[in-house]
Order: C-alpha cells, then sequence, then structure tokens
C-alpha cells in the first residue's frame, strides 16, 4: 500500500534530503555519485495517499531507491540504498618509498611509476631484495 504524502515527506527530513518552500515543498538530496534525488510535495496534501500508479515512480524516478522496501527502512530513519553504481575509491598514490626506490634505485622513467599500482610496486621492490638477499 502506498504511503502518504506527509510520510513521503518525512522520509525526506529523516534521510537529510535540503527542503524548500514555494507552494509545494521541495526536498532534493546530492548522492554519493553526484546525481540528484528529489521530489515535491503540495502544501496540504499530508494525508492523502500517494496514488498507486504514481508510487512507483516516486521512489524509484524520482527519490532513485533501491527498492520500495528502502523507503520503508528510511521512513524508520535506517540506512537506505540508492539505485546508484557504488562509487569507486580514487587511486591511492604510491608511498614516497616507493617512488624513491623505483626512481633513485631502478631508475624508471618518471612517467612510468604513476601507471603502477601499490601492489604491482612493492612486488618490485620485494622481487629487487630478494635477488639482492639471494647474491650475498
Amino acid at each position: 500500500m502506498p504511503p502518504t504524502w506527509g510520510e513521503v515527506r518525512q522520509f525526506c527530513r529523516r534521510q537529510g534530503y535540503r527542503e524548500t518552500r514555494t507552494n509545494h515543498f521541495h526536498y532534493v538530496k546530492v548522492l554519493p555519485d553526484r546525481s540528484t534525488s528529489g521530489t515535491m510535495v503540495s502544501v496540504g496534501v499530508d494525508g492523502e495517499q500517494v496514488p498507486s500508479q504514481m508510487w512507483r515512480l516516486v521512489w524509484s524516478r524520482q527519490l532513485h531507491l533501491a527498492s520500495e522496501g528502502e523507503f520503508w527502512k528510511g521512513l524508520e530513519g535506517q540506512d537506505v540504498q540508492y539505485a546508484i553504481p557504488p562509487v569507486a575509491e580514487p587511486p591511492r598514490p604510491l608511498p614516497a618509498y616507493l617512488v624513491r626506490f623505483l626512481r633513485d634505485t631502478l631508475h624508471m622513467p618518471q612517467e612510468r611509476i604513476p601507471g603502477l599500482t601499490r601492489e604491482q610496486a612493492q612486488e618490485i621492490l620485494d622481487a629487487y631484495y630478494a635477488g639482492e638477499l639471494g647474491n650475498s
């Protein structure tokens, strides 16, 4: 059964949406992928139920929720899942000791170093010292 418009407003407030008011209540939230989630509710309709055919559009297209169940969780104040792809962590730069080793010890070209992952650079370092220890 669809919620009332008042429950939609309550969901938005509990989930940290920014509220503005004109002749409607406007709710907007910037999501982790930088897209926006939002809806608007007419003033004075809090007690009215959201029409069934409109409800699916509200939770899926406007609020961008992963499922209808996420709305009910959010209404209770729980964290919700949005229908957005997970945000990838930005690549971390190599630690200074690995950059120095690659540049100063192996004389690797400077432009090649940023293309290595931390794991790749560490494997090169480990292999270098394993070879050094084996030659003693």
